[in-house]
């Protein structure tokens, strides 16, 4: 990638922040017309202690090495992978066919433990939200003017399944404004999300059809960017 496209990346995601710290508001963002709400439903499955291992052997790189006289222990391997499916219409919508599993490490020494995400579609497993460029194009997809608003959803929702294991938040979004693309749009779509009682405000930039940076906001500042990896080209399928 051209050195000069990766720093202007980065500061497209800086000023995005810094223009909604001048500007969150209701009224200044969206006008002063009540918002649509669509309160979305996202159910979780825990899974079985057959199934966790039905997943680990089509992935055995998931168990760390340490692990390896352990790889048939079924107890110890549900501990350590409690993996939950992710449902919801926004995701199945843009993903026919690819299932999301929760999952929550707890192999750290340190004792903490870290929710995430992964996906699997056909022989492949992605890590998310980092990896949902490399899920879109290896299912044929990309980013346009026409399905920038759903694709911008499912990614809202995959990003809060993989930071909330125990108590899964509530989400509604109110509202959207999106910008025509080009080969590099800076907040080509905008997207007003209420998490539980908090209203937020996720942008996304877009460079060749992919999602190239996304910046999550409330009314104290930023919460969180999201710098993805852009694919070069076409994952072997």
């Amino acid at each position: 990638m051209n050195p000069r496209v990766g720093s202007d990346r980065r500061t497209g995601l800086a000023l995005v922040g810094l223009l909604v710290l001048l500007t969150f508001s209701p009224a200044a963002a969206w006008g002063r017309k009540p918002p649509k709400q669509e309160e979305v439903k996202v159910t979780l499955r825990p899974l079985s202690a057959s199934e966790v291992m039905a997943i680990l052997q089509r992935f055995p790189e998931m168990v760390p090495s340490y692990l390896a006289e352990q790889k048939n222990d079924t107890g110890l391997l549900k501990y350590l992978f409690p993996f939950k499916e992710v449902t919801s219409a926004p995701m199945e919508r843009v993903f026919p066919g690819v299932r999301f599993y929760q999952g929550l490490d707890r192999s750290r020494s340190c004792g903490a433990e870290y929710p995430y995400l992964i996906a699997i579609a056909g022989g492949r497993r992605y890590m998310m939200p980092g990896k949902f460029n490399h899920l879109l194009l290896n299912g044929g997809q990309k980013v346009t003017d026409e399905n920038i608003m759903a694709l911008a959803r499912a990614f809202v929702i995959s990003a809060i399944s993989s930071e909330h294991y125990n108590s899964f938040p509530e989400i509604t979004f109110m509202d959207a404004t999106r910008t025509k693309m080009e080969a590099w749009t800076t907040d080509a779509a905008q997207l007003r999300v209420k998490i539980d009682a908090q209203t937020q405000e996720w942008h996304f930039n877009v460079l060749r059809n992919q999602f190239d940076g996304v910046s999550r906001v409330n009314e104290k500042g930023l919460i969180r960017d999201y710098l993805l990896a852009v694919v070069e080209s076409l994952p072997n399928r």
